[in-house]
């Protein structure tokens, strides 16, 4: 199979990636989408900024003018907006996922992903003391999306720190004992494993490995103005707040929701 060449430098999996590589991997894998909005604005705009030239129609002139400027403002939101979440700030939410689950100490975490270990960097960072099984739950096929295949291919397991040890589900079935972890994460791209079996299959998993009165911590992206804003469009195909919500209050107690940089944040316990 021939592999993809990536203009983006791909991560060392001997060295922690900075928050400002994880950054630039969010603005580029978003680049297809970056340049399908860019072709909408183009095309509306380069004929009605010629026509109103053409046919000195003002209002056309700075009509077109306006859709400019709209344009990049909206870019320059948009840079900020994956700044915030995927950038140096994201620490904030992670630490305010933690103390929202009341976590701290010598924890086993369980991090749950499709590929990509921001999410565990993150919080092994912030819980010193703990042991993070990073588990990897793609499955080849389940998604056709350019950004993820990228995000994958960029970024490989960590070898270097002893308290990380990765896993890769099968047919997504965690390799772990049965209540053998105090915390379960779900986070970005979490949207992405399909509806029906192979959701309820996972989450059902998460559940079994979950120690009685252990804590879960799901963060994901909601289908609002904000975001809207952020990712534009594409926004549309991840699942809606209420959805999750739904689901861990069918399964847990104490479900909690939180907000910070456009981040939906739920907490809640076994």
């Amino acid at each position: 199979m021939k592999t993809q060449s990536h203009f983006y430098p791909a991560a060392n999996p001997a060295v922690q990636p900075s928050s400002a590589w994880y950054f630039g991997r969010a603005v580029y894998v978003s680049r297809i989408d970056y340049r399908k909005i860019f072709l909408v604005f183009i095309s509306a705009g380069i004929p009605a900024g010629l026509a109103g030239l053409i046919f000195e129609i003002n209002w056309l002139w700075y009509a077109a003018l306006g859709l400019g400027a709209l344009g990049v403002l909206l870019l320059l939101y948009s840079l900020f907006g994956l700044y915030r979440q995927y950038g140096a700030p994201a620490k904030n939410y992670f630490a305010r996922m933690l103390k929202n689950a009341g976590v701290s100490g010598k924890v086993t975490l369980a991090d749950i992903h499709i590929g990509t270990y921001r999410h565990t960097y993150q919080f092994a960072n912030l819980l010193p003391e703990a042991t993070i099984h990073s588990i990897d739950c793609w499955e080849d096929g389940f998604s056709s999306e350019q950004a993820i295949s990228d995000v994958r291919a960029l970024e490989p397991a960590p070898v270097h720190e002893a308290r990380i040890k990765p896993l890769k589900a099968k047919d997504y079935l965690i390799p772990l004992a049965d209540e053998s972890c105090d915390v379960v994460v779900f986070g970005f791209g979490t949207h992405e494993i399909p509806e029906g079996r192979e959701r309820d299959t996972i989450f059902a998993e998460a559940r079994r490995i979950l120690k009685p009165g252990g804590k879960l911590i799901m963060f994901e992206h909601g289908i609002d103005f904000h975001n809207y804003l952020i990712f534009g469009p594409v926004i549309y195909h991840v699942t809606k707040h209420k959805a999750w919500l739904e689901r861990l209050c069918s399964q847990y107690v104490s479900v909690k929701e939180d907000r910070m940089y456009a981040v939906n944040m739920i907490t809640a316990q076994k």
